[in-house]
């Protein structure tokens, strides 16, 4: 999202923006948490349970490696199901309704993910989950995005396996962007997809950018 807003704010500075894993999202008629409360209504959505301070902050704090280890491993599954990111309002937070796997993925090292854990035990997760709370300031500060399309050349690389997908589709987005070069989707990838499939990544976006400095549009 911040990618996206930063082509839209300042189409001056970049010669093109390339999505992963989140699609391009106009800016909604009413703040963005009370679309989503309509449109989740009797539902749990993670953006929505991370609002209230301290709910989430405790949740994902309270064992940061089991909270890093299932997020790392467990945000992948079928497209055609959200898994924990929307799911039933049964009462559990947001860590329990992510399978505890039964080793790391074969992409990220026992070293790798060390690292992860140990900088949120540091750190707790309340910077990042505050980025979720401000969505509405965010959207309440900039009333000039209404209709808004981006302008610069634009591509999106995604996992085939990420849940976000499930409920935002990548051909949402194309009427968004006025100069899009395309779509790729990695097969067997989830939500990490740069770190799931980096020599996939890495080729989508060489493409990408060869378009760009060549100002062709991408096969």
């Amino acid at each position: 999202m911040v990618a996206w807003h930063t082509a839209l704010l300042h189409p001056d500075r970049v010669a093109g923006v390339c999505g992963m894993s989140v699609p391009f999202q106009p800016r909604t008629p009413i703040p963005p948490t009370e679309a989503m409360r309509a449109r989740f209504a009797g539902s749990f959505f993670y953006i929505l349970y991370f609002q209230q301070p301290g709910v989430a902050d405790a949740d994902l704090g309270a064992d940061p490696e089991k909270t890093m280890r299932r997020l790392l491993s467990g945000v992948h599954t079928d497209v055609d199901s959200p898994g924990g990111l929307v799911s039933a309002d049964d009462g559990r937070g947001f860590v329990e309704r992510f399978p505890e796997p039964a080793a790391l993925p074969d992409w990220l090292s026992q070293a790798e993910f060390d690292f992860y854990a140990a900088e949120f035990r540091r750190t707790g997760f309340t910077g990042g989950l505050n980025w979720y709370r401000n969505f509405d300031r965010n959207w309440e500060r900039t009333p000039q995005l209404e209709g808004a399309r981006v302008e610069v050349p634009s591509f999106f690389i995604g996992g085939a396996a990420d849940p976000v997908l499930a409920g935002v589709s990548p051909s949402t987005q194309e009427q968004w962007l006025t100069d899009h070069r395309g779509n790729v989707l990695v097969d067997g990838a989830g939500h990490w997809v740069q770190q799931e499939a980096p020599d996939e990544v890495n080729a989508a976006l060489l493409r990408f950018f060869d378009s760009v400095s060549r100002n062709e549009v991408t096969a």
